[in-house]
């Protein structure tokens, strides 16, 4: 009887110690989308392209921030702020944009910033803060800046 309830017991234990939990469903991988602006071939005028992001894991002010940084290094944002649903941004050496790039580069530099900037969820608004240039002018975008452009 003794060695019954020792076996009992010791079977008891084996099987709630077992995993039978039920298969949990793979939570899917979210895909980072980012924008890329171009001009268009036959019409020359701006065009916003999603792509998913080969660098970013996540959707933030940060990862955002790195991922353009790293798309021209002769023009590097920093994050001041977000107050609201806008995200304050410095550019503290604007040259390289506002007078080496043509009329048509600091517009697709800064239709990518406003487009992924806003990106983010709760993000309308994008406030740039660098000084003005020929082809460049700091201030407060949103996506419509660049719908027909």
């Amino acid at each position: 009887m003794r060695l019954s309830i020792y076996s009992s017991v010791l079977l008891l234990f084996i099987v709630s110690c077992s995993n039978n939990k039920p298969e949990e469903a793979e939570t899917p991988v979210t895909e980072i989308y980012m924008w890329e602006a171009g001009l268009n071939d036959s019409t020359g005028l701006l065009q916003m392209k999603k792509i998913i992001s080969p660098v970013a894991d996540s959707l933030s002010v940060t990862s955002v921030t790195g991922y353009i940084n790293g798309e021209d290094s002769n023009i590097q944002l920093e994050y001041v702020k977000t107050s609201g649903d806008t995200v304050f941004l410095k550019i503290p050496d604007a040259e390289y944009l506002t007078q080496r790039m043509g009329s048509s580069g600091p517009t697709m530099y800064l239709a990518g910033v406003v487009y992924n900037f806003t990106e983010i969820p709760g993000i309308k608004y994008v406030n740039l803060d660098f000084e003005e240039g020929d082809h460049a002018q700091p201030g407060t975008y949103s996506r419509e800046n660049f719908s027909n452009n």
